[in-house]
């Protein structure tokens, strides 16, 4: 009996002093935060508020906002510069005053998070001054459009016609940094901007560049058999008079005016015009492209009296002036490649090609000025398409047929070339049909179909002998003419051969040797 009351003495007086104990506990937690106190993951047990503030300010790290607006524009607001901090101490309060310290054992089986965002501080001023220096916000006086050249031809080049909202993103940063948050994206933010009125100077921009994109944009295309040249933007856009070839295209019109140079007027159709009788004349009987320019419906030489519209040259009346000089050498240029002699050389050097062949006697594929003429009134009149005529028994081959064994007879320029393996072996002058007599040598591809030595070429009114021949076409053929002392030149015209080509005798013994039967023959003038 006296154990079992000493047992129960022991156990009572036990239970006595823990409760002592979790009192006094209770007590030492009061002003402090109780035991188990976690707060932003920090533990703060023990802690008064004023600790507790210090240490949580300690963990805290924010810094600053990044503000990204339209085009790619971005602004960073360092929390150094705006004096940027953070206060927890009226949430500390209000989690120490809802803590009863006498209850601080149930922490002993959970101890929580608790999270806080505290008080954000930091001068909003400062921030002001800070968004006001943003680039977006500088006064710009720049025209709302400007027409510029690209690769493409002339575009027009358009600034933001949207204007930010100072208040408004002062607002949206001073909202974002309270909260903490370090990116703001007004890009799409349909408050931060609005848009500008455009003014009577930027719709004037507006519609001269319609003017000139209406004029780049004009297709004039030449069709020669397969093949089509088609203008583009940027190469009408050369044509245009600006301020920077200004000074080039007056010198160039004063040098080449004349008193009784004609004013053209808007063309009848596609290669004639009228004159002040009601006269249809084709533009190149009228007045060559030297010094000519175009505006409106008018060809004249360079106008007395002109304006500039933002670096465009205009006629008085807002007509842009276009370079003939230029047109005529554009067309020159477009039209190149189809020269015998150009496409020829381009073949020789490239091994590949076609070779374009006129059965003109003046060697000509087309009329330079006719093809001027039609490109000048597409460009006044609208988008149009030609297939330029030829001369009969013209043609076109592709250069493969020539292979790397040739021979050239360019009767035009009364020479002979000899390619062999690709190279220029034998080249030398020659005297080609009498084109006086209707005797010349007809245009053509043919091959060296036989070889002769020592023959006699007859005719109806000619036996001549020869030491060497080669076969081309028919009875025409390449040999030696010795009754001959001068070759080349414009002897074939007056006094040429029956159709032969006739060749200097040492010239075509090297030749003879050479050539063997087969080997391609290009006659062309």
């Amino acid at each position: 009996m006296k154990k079992r009351g000493f047992l129960l003495f022991v156990l009572f007086g036990s239970i006595a002093f823990l409760l002592t104990l979790y009192v006094i506990l209770g007590n030492y937690y009061r002003g402090s935060f109780t035991y188990g106190t976690w707060i932003n993951h920090v533990y703060v047990t023990g802690k008064t508020v004023e600790e507790a503030n210090e240490e949580l300010k300690g963990t805290a790290f924010y810094n600053g906002l990044n503000i990204r607006g339209r085009d790619g524009q971005h602004l960073f607001i360092s929390a150094t510069d705006i004096d940027y901090s953070i206060d927890y101490t009226s949430d500390l309060i209000s989690i120490m005053d809802s803590q009863n310290p006498l209850l601080w054992g149930f922490n002993l089986i959970a101890s929580p998070n608790t999270q806080i965002q505290g008080h954000v501080l930091f001068d909003t001023d400062k921030v002001s001054e800070i968004l006001s220096s943003w680039i977006i916000f500088e006064d710009d006086d720049t025209p709302a459009y400007k027409i510029e050249l690209g690769d493409e031809g002339f575009y027009l080049a358009q600034k933001d016609l949207k204007k930010p909202v100072f208040d408004y993103i002062l607002d949206k940063a001073i909202m974002a940094i309270s909260k903490g948050e370090i990116d703001l994206n007004i890009m799409d933010d349909s408050g931060a901007y609005v848009a500008v009125k455009e003014t009577e100077s930027d719709l004037h921009v507006k519609e001269l560049f319609e003017k000139i994109d209406t004029l780049q944009k004009k297709n004039v295309t030449f069709r020669i058999y397969d093949e089509e040249i088609t203008s583009e933007p940027l190469d009408i856009s050369d044509f245009l008079i600006t301020l920077s070839n200004l000074e080039e295209a007056q010198k160039e019109a004063k040098k080449d005016e004349t008193e009784d140079m004609p004013v053209i007027k808007k063309m009848a159709h596609a290669d004639e015009i009228a004159d002040d009788n009601g006269k249809e004349e084709k533009i190149s009987d009228l007045t060559g492209y030297e010094g000519m320019f175009i505006h409106g419906d008018e060809i004249s030489p360079f106008p007395d009296k002109f304006k500039i519209d933002n670096e465009f040259v205009t006629d008085e009346q807002g007509n842009l002036l276009l370079s003939c000089d230029k047109i005529h050498a554009y067309v020159e240029k477009s039209l190149e490649r189809f020269d015998t002699d150009y496409s020829i050389n381009s073949y020789i050097e490239n091994g590949e090609g076609k070779i374009y062949v006129s059965g003109s006697k003046d060697g000509e594929l087309f009329d330079i000025e006719n093809e001027y003429g039609f490109f000048v009134n597409a460009l006044m009149e609208g988008d149009t398409e030609e297939d330029i005529e030829l001369p009969q028994k013209s043609f076109a081959i592709d250069g493969s047929e020539l292979g790397n064994e040739f021979i050239l007879v360019n009767m035009g320029d009364q020479h002979l070339l000899y390619y062999k393996d690709g190279k220029l072996t034998i080249d030398y002058d020659i005297v080609t049909g009498n084109t006086g007599r209707g005797r010349g040598t007809p245009v053509g591809l043919y091959h060296v179909y036989n070889k002769r030595y020592h023959t006699i070429l007859r005719g109806d009114d000619y036996a001549s002998f020869v030491n060497y021949w080669l076969g081309v076409n028919k009875g025409i053929g390449i040999h030696d003419a010795t009754w001959r002392r001068e070759f080349g030149g414009e002897i074939y015209k007056t006094n040429g051969s029956h159709g032969c080509i006739n060749s200097p005798l040492e010239d075509m013994e090297k030749l003879y040797e050479l050539v063997e039967v087969g080997v391609p023959v290009l006659l062309y003038y």
